[in-house]
């Protein structure tokens, strides 16, 4: 597997490699997942705490992540004493990343101007599937400023339908 220039894709990868099958990376996956949001700035903050001895901190780490798996916690710890632990959150999204990539998925940033309703959502996704013939996973994002329609992110593909960027366009054509 190639090596990339980000710490967190190294450690990413690295993990991906270690993971013996499908279920152990599914595993890892759920593992950072549940993980990535406890580390904010005011956890790192106290686990890189100088004043408190390394082993104290590395103790209380490991018990607290006694019920992962322990190829996840051996690589948390070490990013504690390598004083890289703020990595973990880059870590899990670099993860998720490998894993979807592997899996023919691609990410989809979906931006509506109202809430969207799960079978409304679901509804989408499908025919965005459809549509680009790739495997999505997708965020919903709302923002009225879009006035109504929906703008898609995939990948680098932006698809505006939009309102709001139909006025914009057609304000343009306007002017020329």
């Amino acid at each position: 597997m190639p090596v990339s220039g980000s710490a967190a894709r190294r450690y990413a990868e690295a993990l991906l490699e270690l993971a013996e099958d499908s279920r152990a990376v599914g595993q890892f996956r759920a593992s950072l997942e549940r993980l990535a949001p406890v580390f904010d700035r005011v956890t790192v903050a106290g686990l890189r705490e100088p004043s408190i001895p390394l082993s104290q901190r590395t103790e209380a780490l490991a018990a607290g992540l006694r019920d992962e798996p322990p190829t996840v916690r051996s690589l948390v710890v070490l990013l504690l004493e390598r004083d890289r632990i703020a990595l973990v959150p880059q870590i899990a999204r670099a993860f998720g990343d490998l894993v979807d990539a592997r899996e023919g998925i691609a990410r989809a940033r979906v931006t509506t101007a109202v809430p969207l309703g799960d079978p409304d959502r679901e509804d989408l996704v499908r025919r965005l599937e459809r549509a680009s013939k790739t495997k999505l996973r997708a965020t919903f994002a709302v923002d009225p400023g879009l006035i109504g329609g929906a703008k898609v992110q995939i990948g680098d593909h932006l698809i505006d339908s939009s309102l709001y960027g139909k006025l914009i366009e057609l304000g343009r054509e306007l002017a020329s």
